[in-house]
Parts: structure tokens; sequence; C-alpha cells
């Protein structure tokens, strides 16, 4: 469902350590200047996920219309800002200004604030760790691998050695430094797990996905905008070996990423355990975990502001 929005205060969120932070003034800022558009901005100013939520949440008002200016992380911070303020009538704007732009690669604020954008119900992923609520996730989710690398993305030096580059270079240079991590990382895997769906124990995996939107981590693209939708996808990978991998890539590349439909799914670990999870890139390394649970709260929904070209 979709319809307009009127913007009762715009709430600028941005992210001053993205990779394409430099390029915020003249792309948001002094747009919304040109046009007298008044807004308030708001910088995260943490290095942890969970303390700039919290922020947010003092910043955010009902009947906001919130514009997460930076990467999916931006974005992914934002949205549980406010769901966890429960602004039922907040509307949110992604301008991707980051290193992966999977939930927004608009970049004109003024695209989403005219009248003629519409807004998307969007129903997120929610995942409790041992049984207690850690945060949700417009987007995507995984264990492992990928996690891992996300890690690697997050730190100082990565985002400062991207943000210094050209422009034209920021998308080789990534791809080269997932080409350098998989070589360190590739034969990690995610301790032992069974799942609600299947009592076989997976030993091999290294890596396990919850898919809630049509493109994950710039590579995996799916033809079903999940986030629509009262599931989600899910599928686990073995990325030791390349070949056996390569009609995944194949079929993710062209936007058909193979994945098992669920409403729901608990991850049970034979033993307590440290698993690397991230959402929308944002890293934590979780330990002691006997389960995690993921699944889709009817009563959340993210109104998300979407262009009309």
């Amino acid at each position: 469902m979709t319809h307009s929005h009127k913007h009762e205060r715009i709430v600028v969120v941005h992210n001053p350590n993205s990779t394409r932070a430099n390029k915020v003034h003249s792309g948001v800022f002094n747009r919304l200047d040109e046009h007298d558009i008044s807004y308030v901005t708001h910088a995260t100013n943490y290095p942890d996920a969970e303390a700039n939520i919290a922020d947010m949440q003092q910043t955010f008002r009902n009947g906001d219309t919130v514009l997460s200016v930076g990467g999916d992380g931006t974005a992914m911070q934002v949205a549980n800002g406010v769901l966890r303020n429960q602004h039922a009538d907040t509307a949110i704007g992604v301008l991707g200004y980051g290193n992966f732009r999977d939930l927004g690669k608009e970049q004109d604020p003024l695209k989403l604030l005219d009248e003629s954008a519409r807004v998307a119900a969007v129903h997120p992923l929610t995942i409790e760790v041992n049984d207690t609520y850690l945060r949700d996730a417009p987007g995507y989710m995984s264990l492992g691998f990928t996690a891992l690398i996300a890690s690697r993305f997050g730190t100082k030096s990565s985002r400062e050695r991207l943000k210094a580059m050209p422009e034209w270079t920021k998308l080789l240079a990534s791809i080269g430094q997932v080409g350098l991590d998989y070589f360190a990382l590739r034969n990690q895997k995610i301790p032992a797990f069974h799942t609600d769906l299947s009592p076989t124990v997976e030993h091999a995996a290294t890596d396990l996905f919850a898919l809630n939107s049509p493109q994950a981590g710039s590579v995996i693209r799916s033809a079903t905008d999940y986030g629509r939708e009262s599931y989600f996808g899910f599928r686990t990978n073995n990325v030791s070996s390349v070949l056996p991998n390569i009609p995944f890539g194949i079929q993710a590349l062209l936007g058909h990423a193979p994945a098992r439909t669920v409403e729901e799914l608990t991850i049970h670990f034979e033993e307590p355990s440290t698993v690397p999870f991230q959402t929308e890139g944002e890293f934590v390394e979780l330990t002691d975990v006997n389960k995690l649970f993921i699944y889709k709260d009817p009563a959340k929904t993210l109104r998300m502001l979407r262009s009309a070209t």
C-alpha cells in the first residue's frame, strides 16, 4: 500500500564517517537550503550502533519525516530509533551516501520530499538472542563470513581510506577488500547449529542469511521484495570453496538469489557459542548464544519514502 505524506518536521540524520560524507553538504544540505526547506540535523556521533539509536530516540518525534543520509547501517539505526519510539506516523527516507546502499540509492532529498513521492510499508525482521530482543533489521541480517566482512568495512581505517578515494574507485576498492578478506576468513565456520526447520546439525556452513529486501551487500539480489510481505528469505552457504558457489553467485547477480521463504526461524546452537552477526553492515560479536529467533512482528511497520522516478 502506498500513499502521499505531509512533512510536519524534517530531521536529517547524517553519518560524518560514511564513505561519501564529503558529498552530503552539497548533495543534501545545500539542496534543501536552496529551496527554503527547513530541517533539523542529527549526526551519528558514536561508533556503537546502540548508542546512536538511543541518541536518535531523544531527537525523533511522532510525525517527523526522517531522512537517513549515509549507508545501510545509518538507515538501520534510524529504523530502530523510530520503531523503539513506536512512532507510527513517522516516515523514513533513505539517501545513499555510504559504501553499501542496498536500502536506498537516491541521493536527491527533493525527490523523496516531493508531493509525488509515495510511502511504502516495510515489515522489518525482529531478532532475539537467548529470548532477549536485540534489534530490528529493515533489509537483511547474516551470521558468519558475511558478518566478518562487514566488521572489516566498519573499521575506521577502512572508512577513512574509502572516503579519501575518488568516487569511481570506491566500488573497485570495496571488491578488492572483499577479495582479500575472503582468503583470510573463508574457512571460519559458524558454530554447529540446527534450525526449527530441520533436526540436521550443520557443521559446514560459513554463512547464514535472512533476506528482507531485494538486495543485500550489493551482491545478493532477489526478485522478491520480502520487506512488503509477512515472510522473509532464508539460506545457508559454505563459501570455503569457490566452485560450488558459482551457480548461487550467478543467480544472485541476475536477481534470482535462491532462498527458502519462512515466516519465522529459530536457530539452535549445539552449545553456547560466539557468533559473528550483522544487520545492514553493522557488526556485533554475540557471545554465549544458545539460540536466535528471527520473525516479523505484525505490530511493526516502517513507512518508507519512495521517489516517483
